[in-house]
């Protein structure tokens, strides 16, 4: 699929179809096997890419080699991924569309499946910031009846017009699911509860929505109190939420161990929450145990419990009081498991005990847990180790070994620090390895932090010039999005440090791209020639000059021509240069008045009748009633200087001030 999308952008020839075919269900396949919905942006691409082009060449009517199942399956990646990229968002539901128009055109023989599919392009739609029209396909199916629509699919409609801030249209939208016979009930207000108190932390939003699910006499289910509980908690809304909390305790819970524990968790963090100190927090325990022993439920304290206040401590940037609940577990005998040392290792992180942290792991890895059901924990400690000063380059590698291992996939601000470092270390085959190994699962979009790190490096002017053109080969095979600007940048760099041969092989990369946006324009021409020029490279002017010739995509102008006759002059070709003035003269263009100095420059430098040049042209000048300027005038004696007229332009620098009105200067 990645050579197809190659193959496209370069006008090449493709892979074969069925070539296609076997790669598109090669990847759902290894999605199934390894039970992994997951999926990077890159690939929700080339998805599109290939179903594109598969039904673009299309020679048999009644499908793409592809199955229902498949198509649908392909769906269901979409419904997983996390991506919050506006772009990436088109690109998913460009996807989800396409399956479902060729799960639609399979008529009757997708049988159920087209409603299914049709559920699933409804749910993408409106989960991914497209309510509106998530919701005019519900209508336009609910109303003809031409589908089996899942009720259910109106509350990921108003959860949409959450995601995208829209109160009016989540009014509307309760008013129309009673149109259509779906209630706004507790499932209903559940889901847009958990996405303000969970999802977006919008605190006011959840406290008006959950008054609003009151209104309307809808029950608060367990699983929203718990949520808006929480974030009270962790946002300081106490007062507020005093009354859910005696409601839940009265009416949500039962006298079982387990909802013992529930209501045993949320007092003891209500109550740290409320700045109780750690002995009032242990006493309070006490008193929960022993009311529980009087009740004949002997419920016991686990680590569960002490689990959230680590948190909530950890969340305040109190280390030390997380600690001591740690240490309250211990004192209990309830022995730390998996999240409390993911507790400890980020908060350990947080406030900098970055030994701490990287100890704390060390002890996961070796009691083999399943390192980290999210990696931010990780990228974290590898940001914050890239940061430190002294680097300790060891841990980093290590940390980065065990990665790969275990096949983690390190985000892209992760990638990016980890770059920097390689870079700043010279460690090039370590930094080739990270970028091939997690830069490619980025769209390039969203790589382009880690694709800056290598072009700031490239024109950071302290860094050696070997190490920087290692990293500018590994940026281009790496990343061949980057951008003409960058190339030229990096081209320019290489001309300043007195590298033109570098330089021009960036500009002969350059050449040999195939998107016409990142080919050289006119503009990188006269940059180029103007560093060869100021680098007297005879050489790299002549490769240069054989590209332009055959460069059927640029058309000479005059600016074109100053730079190279600056590049001739510059190679000591003054010759050379006078022949592009004669092109120049002769061109619709004509000459600048900075094409008439370069050119009075050449015959300055000129071995050969460069006098007669210099009064040919100033002879043209007086001939066409040009207005000569100063600079003109100190170039024109200039020109006779070099030719060793050293009486005459005595003479040109007193007459000038009689005629010209120019007083002479240093440039004279």
């Amino acid at each position: 699929m990645l050579e197809l999308n190659q193959a496209l952008a370069k006008h090449e020839r493709p892979p074969s179809r069925s070539t296609l075919t076997k790669a598109f269900n090669a990847f759902l396949l290894d999605r199934l096997v390894r039970q992994s919905l997951s999926v990077d942006d890159s690939q929700i691409g080339l998805l599109l890419v290939t179903l594109r082009y598969l039904q673009d060449t299309r020679t048999e009517p009644e499908g793409l080699g592809l199955s229902v199942e498949e198509l649908l399956n392909t769906m269901e990646l979409l419904k997983v991924s996390k991506s919050k990229e506006p772009e990436e968002l088109d690109t998913h539901i460009a996807l989800a569309q396409s399956l479902y128009e060729e799960v639609e055109r399979l008529g009757e023989l997708a049988g159920e499946s087209r409603d299914a599919a049709l559920n699933s392009l409804i749910k993408i739609l409106a989960l991914k910031k497209r309510p509106q029209e998530a919701q005019k396909l519900l209508e336009k199916h609910s109303e003809h009846g031409s589908a089996v629509i899942d009720s259910s699919q109106w509350k990921n409609v108003l959860l949409g017009y959450a995601l995208v801030g829209d109160q009016e249209k989540m009014f509307s939208t309760i008013e129309l699911m009673g149109e259509h016979g779906v209630p706004f009930d507790s499932h209903a207000h559940q889901a847009v509860m958990s996405y303000y108190a969970k999802t977006s932390k919008d605190v006011e939003m959840m406290k008006k929505w959950y008054e609003i699910g009151r209104a309307k006499g809808i029950e608060p289910t367990r699983k929203t109190d718990l949520r808006v509980l929480s974030s009270c908690i962790y946002h300081n809304e106490l007062a507020w939420g005093e009354p859910v909390l005696r409601s839940f305790l009265d009416t949500k819970l039962q006298k079982t161990p387990n909802d013992i524990k529930v209501s045993w968790k949320l007092i003891l963090q209500w109550a740290a929450a409320k700045g109780k100190r750690f002995e009032e927090i242990d006493r309070l325990l006490n008193v929960l145990v022993q009311k529980s022993q009087q009740e004949g439920l002997n419920v016991r304290p686990d680590i569960d419990m002490i689990n959230p206040l680590i948190k909530l401590a950890a969340s305040q940037g109190d280390v030390y009081a997380a600690e001591r609940y740690l240490a309250l577990g211990l004192k209990r005998g309830l022995q730390p498991d998996y999240k409390t040392k993911l507790l400890q290792f980020e908060y350990r992180i947080n406030s900098g005990d970055l030994d701490g942290a990287k100890a704390v792991y060390d002890e996961l890895k070796d009691k083999e847990y399943d390192m980290f059901d999210s990696v931010a924990p990780l990228d974290k400690l590898l940001v914050a180790l890239s940061k430190q000063k002294p680097i300790k380059y060891e841990v980093i590698m290590e940390l980065t070994n065990d990665v790969n291992e275990r096949n983690i996939r390190l985000g892209r601000d992760t990638v990016s620090a980890l770059a920097l470092v390689h870079l700043q270390r010279g460690s090039f085959q370590d930094l080739f390895d990270l970028v091939n190994t997690h830069a490619f699962r980025f769209s390039p979009k969203r790589r382009g932090p880690i694709r800056d790190v290598f072009v700031s490096y490239c024109l950071d002017h302290l860094v050696l010039t070997s190490k920087v053109w290692d990293a500018y080969n590994i940026l281009r095979q790496t990343f061949p999005e980057v951008d003409l600007e960058a190339r030229t940048q990096i081209m320019s760099a290489f001309f300043e440090r007195g590298r033109s041969d570098m330089a021009t092989h960036s500009f002969g990369h350059m050449r040999r791209l195939d998107l016409p946006d990142m080919r050289p324009t006119i503009e990188t021409y006269v940059i180029c020639f103007e560093g060869i020029g100021r680098c007297s490279d005879s050489e790299s002017l002549g490769v240069v000059y054989n590209m332009f010739k055959l460069d059927n995509t640029v058309e000479p102008t005059t600016r074109l021509y100053n730079s190279l006759m600056l590049a001739y002059i510059g190679c000591n070709k003054p010759m050379r240069a006078l022949q592009c003035w004669d092109d120049i003269v002769h061109s619709r263009e004509g000459p600048t008045y900075n094409s008439i100095e370069i050119a009075l420059r050449a015959c300055e430098v000129s071995r050969f009748d460069g006098e007669q040049e210099a009064r040919d042209i100033w002879s043209q000048l007086e001939r066409f009633k040009i207005q000569v300027t100063k600079d003109i005038y100190a170039a024109y004696v200039g020109a006779l200087a070099g030719q060793g007229l050293f009486d005459e332009c005595i003479k040109l620098i007193h007459d000038q001030e009689k005629e010209l009105h120019f007083t002479p200067d240093v440039q004279l």
